[in-house]
């Protein structure tokens, strides 16, 4: 995943398989799989790329990747709080650099995770 470009919802912010994987978990008969396979046969053979002809599933597809960027996004926040712990000082005063590497990438990894969020949430937002 790469962090979006721009604050209009362009960009790379969530990449178009993981996309597709929502659609596919959010379909609930056989016969919306079955519609997603009859696209993709008329097309260029991918499963569920374009975006479903129900725009409440649609939404509800990528309101679920949300949550789980969410989710991801307070993980690495209490992780992060953890290492500024006072608990965790004696660790991080004899591996400093160790310390400052995990920071770094947490908040890398956040940076990203809340650019993908915002994109979503512009996404869902677009379709209403």
């Amino acid at each position: 995943m790469m962090e979006v470009k721009s604050a209009r919802g362009k960009g790379k912010g969530v990449p178009q398989s993981l996309r597709a994987l929502a659609r596919i978990l959010s379909c609930t008969t056989p016969q919306d799989l079955d519609h997603l396979v009859t696209e993709a046969g008329q097309t260029d053979g991918r499963l569920a790329r374009r975006p479903l002809q129900d725009m409440n599933k649609e939404i509800q597809a990528h309101q679920m990747l949300s949550s789980l960027f969410i989710r991801l996004i307070e993980e690495r926040n209490t992780t992060l709080m953890s290492l500024d712990s006072r608990d965790s000082s004696s660790l991080c005063e004899r591996l400093p650099v160790r310390k400052q590497m995990a920071q770094d990438l947490l908040h890398g990894e956040l940076r990203i995770l809340k650019s993908a969020s915002a994109w979503l949430e512009n996404y869902c937002f677009s379709l209403t």
